[in-house]
């Protein structure tokens, strides 16, 4: 799998379906059988959301909607298509990431952490490190599911925060900071 594993810019325009949809979820914040997290967590505090904005889905309306890890079911915020407002808050690619089926948000309470771990050195610093750790296991879960459900992913990280956290209605979760940005959906030229 991790041979496999690739980064997608060129979506098609087949739509993906709720379950490919929900595994991929599940892999960045899911709970396993024996009820631990797919994602390592520092203390378990963890810290992250993940929003999921859906546009090209076979079985699910167009919104952003939270993925409720203890669930295992996303929760709508709000209604309509917002890829391509969330697309075009990036700094260089906005034209191709509109076309994914679905975007998926990362972030975090870097404040919470921040406060949590206040007391490791470097004083102010180590929660924050956490939060973008647990950040980076959660996104290479979401490459390593994708790849293994024969779908595109890719990794936006370049992106204007502010622009992001001003969007109406809100796509990043109140007091959160935006992390990391994926496109998901079926490869252009008839794979996955």
């Amino acid at each position: 799998m991790l041979e496999g594993r690739r980064s997608t810019r060129e979506f098609g325009s087949r739509p993906l379906n709720t379950a490919q949809l929900a595994r991929v979820a599940w892999a960045a914040q899911g709970r396993t059988a024996d009820g631990r997290r797919t994602c390592p967590s520092a203390h378990a505090l963890y810290p992250l959301t993940l929003t999921v904005v859906a546009g090209n889905m076979d079985d699910l309306a167009a919104g952003a909607y939270r993925y409720d890890a203890e669930r295992q079911v996303l929760t709508l915020v709000a209604e309509g298509d917002h890829r391509d407002r969330v697309a075009a808050t990036t700094l260089a690619d906005h034209a191709w990431l509109r076309r994914a089926a679905a975007l998926l948000l990362l972030s975090g309470d870097v404040d919470a952490a921040a406060r949590h771990f206040a007391d490791q050195p470097p004083l102010g610093q180590r929660g924050p490190r956490y939060v973008w750790l647990e950040a980076g296991h959660a996104g290479q879960n979401i490459y390593l599911q994708a790849t293994e459900a024969g779908l595109g992913a890719v990794l936006v990280a370049g992106f204007d925060d502010e622009r992001l956290l001003g969007l109406r209605p809100a796509v990043v979760p109140s007091g959160q900071h935006p992390l990391a940005l994926f496109g998901l959906g079926h490869p252009a030229g008839g794979q996955g």
